[in-house]
């Protein structure tokens, strides 16, 4: 199979001299984690991702142009290359989900972990899994930011997750991840304690790593584990610096006890009302992925 195979067309973009405000909106409203940035020709020429505007909002740079916090020259691949080679890639080399597919320099579409997930809906995994049909992407609700300036006033509340067991088989994890467009599900026992977060780096087949032994079929033997988790009322300029820090896209939050109340995400701290600042100090080199 070739990434045109499994590839997305049509691709949301923006330009270099866009606002990062213009680019915040489109990654918010699409629930998307990156965007590719084109030329006039639609020529690729870097791409901006949810963590780079969540970096710039949090040093005070949120008036910068898109081509001031972008990634210059990114890794791309044809649309004639193979799956496994793309599935390595995208699973081993840097914190970014989406792979641009560009063709004679030009962008023709994009492949992200979630396209690779995705397999024909197979009824009996979210009958076990979520208990109802799958949703249709297109009726899924739409996100709002939340007032707060908390993780807890924020954050996507228990009541809302969709989560694994670690008895959990990884297809129905990764049928849900596809289906609802998240990133990572939290990962409990069967007491309803937290042991993890599973996420589509952890699901994404890479048959080119060169481990040996069987496929996790289970969530628990493929989650990341132990679970970073903040409480509930870490300030929200306090997650998006950890976030950033730690190259994370989500923390589960727990309350007093430790017991898991909600997950955080990237996205939600864009869609908060106020976005997370603080004063700029001086600048870190950031950490190789």
């Amino acid at each position: 199979m070739r990434a045109r195979h499994v590839m997305t067309q049509g691709v949301v973009t923006v330009s270099p001299d866009d606002p990062l405000e213009k680019a915040r909106a489109r990654l918010t409203e699409n629930r998307f984690s990156a965007l590719p940035v084109v030329d006039r020709g639609y020529r690729l020429v870097g791409i901006v991702t949810t963590f780079d505007v969540l970096r710039a909002e949090v040093r005070g740079h949120a008036d910068a142009a898109v081509s001031e916090v972008m990634t210059r020259e990114p890794m791309t691949m044809g649309p004639d290359s193979p799956v496994t080679i793309l599935s390595h890639r995208l699973r081993r080399y840097g914190e970014r989900r989406v792979m641009p597919i560009v063709e004679r320099g030009v962008l023709v579409g994009v492949v992200t972990r979630g396209d690779l997930l995705k397999t024909p809906p197979r009824r009996s995994f979210f009958d076990r899994l979520l208990g109802s049909e799958p949703d249709d992407p297109d009726d899924l609700p739409a996100d709002r930011g939340r007032f707060g300036t908390t993780a807890g006033e924020v954050m996507t509340p228990f009541a809302d997750l969709i989560y694994a067991e670690t008895d959990t088989p990884v297809a129905a994890a990764a049928a849900a991840l596809s289906t609802h467009r998240f990133t990572a599900l939290p990962v409990l026992d069967g007491e309803g304690v937290l042991r993890g977060i599973v996420s589509e780096a952890d699901l994404v087949t890479d048959n080119l790593s060169g481990r040996r032994g069987p496929t996790p079929a289970r969530c628990g033997d493929a989650m990341t584990s132990p679970a970073t988790a903040v409480r509930h009322d870490v300030p929200l300029a306090k997650v998006a610096r950890t976030m950033i820090e730690h190259r994370r896209r989500v923390f589960p939050v727990v309350d007093d006890a430790g017991r898991l109340v909600g997950m955080i995400s990237r996205g939600d701290l864009l869609r908060a009302d106020s976005p997370p600042e603080e004063p700029a100090g001086p600048e870190e080199p950031e950490k190789p992925a």
